[in-house]
């Protein structure tokens, strides 16, 4: 039987959740290992899934910090937003700060990009910038509407991977958008979830892969696979809370050939398990 390393085809390693800081140096010893492993296993690319930024979307020396540190990775990279580096979502999101232009604008300016879709490997592989789902109207989410519908049926007839920050849902895709705000920001809300799996299921995606909860978990429904990637930085909430997933940090490792894919969470033998409640307990407001 062939190792994970002898497994032929197109290889990603998808990272999310860094939480890199100029200031805070709480998740920096994570992220070295990561890029160290990298280094050595030499994927074909990087998929950086949002949240490269400690917390603050308007810390432009947070995303500078986080670009120059990804960027000094010898392997390829694409990137995406999370609610941290542009803002949570407009009318379903949990932060006071929310997705506008002005932050968006800062992340392409630092990163080169808020969406992208290319094929490799006989697959196609779409990434989205979930901040824009249920954005009141912002004419960014109407233009990524049309894009992300011109890109699915550009690939029609190959098996598509999407990648998004958020995931689509925490229990079902029926499930209402939820009252409690740690909930209903957890997730992209009914209507844009609805619509983009609509689209998922006649164009072929076969894949969704996500992070934000800091939690792996994997599980197939209705013909596609969800992943939830771990965080690289930490482990999220208190122990007590309600978890979907595993409490656990690292990263996912994908292998993509013509007959399908594999995938396997990698570093929580190595990483280091922070409890980021541990640094707010106590804190106003924590």
């Amino acid at each position: 039987m062939n190792s994970p390393n002898d497994t032929p085809g197109f290889r990603i390693v998808q990272v999310s959740d860094l939480h890199l800081s100029t200031e805070h140096e709480h998740h920096y010893d994570n992220w070295r290992r990561v890029a160290e492993w990298i280094e050595r296993e030499k994927p074909d690319l990087v998929v950086v899934n949002g949240d490269l930024v400690m917390e603050d979307p308007d810390a432009d020396a947070d995303h500078a910090f986080a670009r120059d540190v990804v960027a000094a990775l010898s392997v390829p990279c694409r990137y995406l937003p999370g609610n941290h580096d542009i803002g949570d979502n407009v009318l379903f999101g949990k932060m006071e700060k929310r997705v506008n232009d002005e932050r968006r604008s800062r992340f392409l300016r630092h990163f080169g990009e808020e969406r992208w879709a290319f094929d490799a490997g006989r697959w196609a592989f779409l990434g989205l910038n979930a901040q824009l789902f249920g954005s009141g109207g912002q004419s960014a989410e109407a233009e990524q509407w049309t894009w992300i519908e011109n890109s699915v049926q550009r690939f029609t007839g190959r098996p598509i991977a999407l990648f998004s920050h958020k995931p689509l849902f925490l229990d079902h895709p029926s499930e209402a958008d939820h009252e409690d705000p740690l909930l209903r920001q957890s997730c992209l809300d009914l209507a844009s979830r609805t619509r983009l799996l609509e689209l998922c299921q006649r164009h072929g995606v076969r894949l969704v892969s996500c992070g934000h909860k800091h939690q792996s978990r994997a599980f197939s429904l209705d013909g596609i696979y969800h992943i939830w990637a771990p965080a690289t930085a930490c482990v999220n909430g208190p122990p007590d809370r309600l978890h979907w997933g595993v409490r656990e940090v690292g990263f996912v490792d994908y292998r993509f050939t013509p007959d399908g894919f594999t995938h396997r969470f990698v570093g929580a033998d190595f990483l280091f398990r922070h409890e980021n409640y541990m640094r707010k307990y106590g804190a106003p407001g924590g």
